[in-house]
């Protein structure tokens, strides 16, 4: 965030007061009293500006680092939702076939027996009549 073209701030000032100091005190000697202490203060604020514009630069990495990995993240996690709602389709797709197949072989089985009931009935009825043949052919031969 470049805060444009503003009056110089505290630090800023401080670095310079600082940068002039220097100039002036070229000769190794720390200055002493209040000047030492502002050339003390504007080198700890110029350290930190430049610390907290390396930090800013590992944030800015961070947030890209976090933005690109959340979108390939979401990328799998469209690609497994797709996978799953395509799996789902063809597990209904081959249900409905079975449930086809299955309805078909229950009325096959019902028409069978159905026919077999029948046949029984048949039976039944053709053991009864010649139950009474042979009761009658008894009654024959016991009157000869």
């Amino acid at each position: 965030a470049n805060p444009g073209p503003r009056s110089p701030t505290l630090a800023s000032r401080f670095v310079s007061v600082a940068a002039m100091n220097d100039s002036m005190m070229s000769t190794n000697k720390k200055p002493t009293g209040m000047k030492g202490k502002v050339h003390d203060l504007a080198t700890t604020l110029q350290t930190q500006n430049e610390e907290l514009g390396i930090e800013k630069g590992h944030m800015h990495t961070i947030k890209t680092e976090n933005a690109s990995s959340t979108t390939g993240m979401q990328g799998q996690l469209n690609d497994i939702s797709r996978y799953f709602k395509d799996d789902i389709q063809r597990m209904e797709q081959e249900f409905a076939v079975q449930r086809r197949l299955q309805e078909a072989e229950n009325v096959r089985l019902q028409q069978q027996v159905t026919q077999l009931k029948g046949e029984k009935t048949s039976i039944h009825q053709q053991v009864i009549a010649l139950q009474r043949r042979i009761e009658e052919i008894e009654e024959e031969i016991g009157h000869e």
